[in-house]
């Protein structure tokens, strides 16, 4: 961080201290990581792992909270349409997050973590989240739901004739996790919490999460959206590098290519389609009649 002023072990200041606190609020909330002064930067007003090059607590953090989706069998509800599209094209869209923006996308996160900067408003009215981290964040939702939560699906999602594709991924990019939902409103995660509480009150510091960004896309309202069990695969744009976006705004996309290993770091295969009526699509995709669908 510039003008960081680097704290140095041998004087009064509690480094070892600050460390040994964060290690036992780790352990309470069942983080096995242990870490080290080597792991984090502590400043006079903050400690964090931002320059960190491997960002070890940040990562140890995250996975405990939103562990990384290495394979799995999902499934995904759309229009018959979309269905087609996706399996004639062998291709799946990738929607920019700010196609969301008024839904809880982001601010949810930043809200019940005082993430003030991201709330502030920019030259247009808009929250900052807005124009710092939506533009380059694009996203396809699955679920791994039980019978009763899909037909919640199937009328939202997939109503009339829509179609559930059943997807096996491969993960190498670690942001396909599983969406963590508050489940009251403006209750912070108990273990952010207690590290931003007790680094304030006991040692007048902030801690600053590495990566806060990509947790403010896997996170929503109970109440709104926790019968989707949504599992969220996100890829992040990199202006000349790896897929780049198709137009611009709400309504960009990336364009994910099926059946390969993939620059984003996703690998998809479609090995089922369950619909009233059988989609157009070729007969190495099993078929399922609705009324036969079995549970998830």
């Amino acid at each position: 961080m510039v003008g960081a002023i680097l704290l140095n072990l041998n004087t009064a200041n509690p480094v070892d201290a600050i460390i040994n606190n964060m290690n036992a609020i780790l352990r309470k909330h069942g983080v096995s990581h242990v870490i080290t002064n080597h792991d984090v930067t502590v400043t006079e007003n903050t400690v964090s792992d931002f320059a960190k090059p491997e960002s070890r607590l940040s990562e140890c953090i995250i996975e405990s909270l939103w562990p990384s989706i290495k394979k799995a069998t999902v499934y995904h509800f759309t229009s018959r349409e979309a269905a087609e599209s996706i399996i004639a094209t062998k291709t799946l869209r990738l929607q920019n997050i700010a196609k969301r923006y008024g839904e809880g996308e982001l601010v949810t996160f930043c809200s019940s973590h005082k993430l003030s900067g991201y709330l502030q408003r920019d030259a247009g009215g808009h929250y900052m989240y807005r124009t710092l981290l939506m533009p380059n964040m694009f996203y396809a939702s699955f679920t791994d739901a039980g019978d009763r939560e899909q037909e919640v699906l199937w009328r939202t999602f997939a109503p009339n004739d829509g179609v559930r594709l059943a997807f096996e991924v491969e993960a190498l990019n670690p942001n396909f996790r599983k969406i963590r939902y508050e489940t009251t409103a403006g209750s912070p995660i108990p273990l952010l919490a207690e590290l931003a509480t007790s680094l304030s009150s006991q040692y007048s510091r902030r801690f600053i999460l590495s990566g806060i960004s990509r947790l403010c896309a896997f996170y929503l309202s109970e109440s709104d959206y926790g019968q989707e069990k949504e599992l969220r695969m996100l890829y992040k744009t990199c202006e000349g590098v790896g897929l780049q976006p198709v137009g611009t705004g709400a309504s960009s996309y990336v364009d994910l290519p099926l059946d390969v290993m993939t620059e984003a770091g996703y690998k998809l295969n479609i090995v089922e389609a369950c619909s009233n009526t059988r989609p157009n699509m070729p007969d190495s995709i099993k078929f399922l009649q609705r009324e036969s669908c079995p549970p998830v």
